[in-house]
């Protein structure tokens, strides 16, 4: 038969083993808690890119007939070089046109995608009504600025 000494001792072993194994457990683990929530400071760089103009293929080119006083349609060829999406955000005159063609600021908003095929914008031109005869049969240049932004939104 075992004594009432040795139970309380065995007891006591296995008290201080249990509270031995927790108190362990709870520094390991806080160890463990450290490691993974570690932190450092410093900086990241990264470069942006540069935007590249559109490109406008032979100006803008009279399609149908023009005559004194006359309204027609001219077409702008625009493609986009760079690597995403861009719209469109105008199309605006450059200088003089000849023969007196003129037209008003347009905001098509036409979508491009990245490195676009080219896309033909058509607007209104208008010719003066005191264009000089020499303008009969003429090709008729428009020039014209093409604005872009990134991005499709509006």
């Amino acid at each position: 038969m075992t004594s009432s000494t040795a139970l309380v001792r065995r007891r006591s072993v296995r008290r201080g083993v249990v509270v031995l194994a927790l108190t362990t457990a709870a520094l390991g683990s806080g160890v463990a808690y450290a490691a993974w929530t570690s932190s450092g400071t410093g900086s990241a760089t990264t470069k942006a890119g540069t935007a590249l103009a559109p490109v406008v293929a032979a100006g803008a080119v009279t399609t149908g007939t023009l005559y004194p006083g006359g309204t027609g349609d001219a077409v702008v060829t625009v493609s986009n070089p760079n690597p995403y999406p861009v719209r469109v955000t105008s199309i605006a005159p450059n200088g003089a046109g000849t023969c007196g063609v003129t037209f008003a600021e347009r905001f098509p908003g036409t979508q491009l995608a990245a490195k676009s095929a080219p896309v033909a914008i058509t607007f209104s031109v208008t010719m003066s009504v005191d264009a000089p005869n020499s303008c009969q049969g003429a090709t008729i240049d428009v020039p014209v600025t093409v604005t872009i932004a990134s991005g499709t939104g509006a």
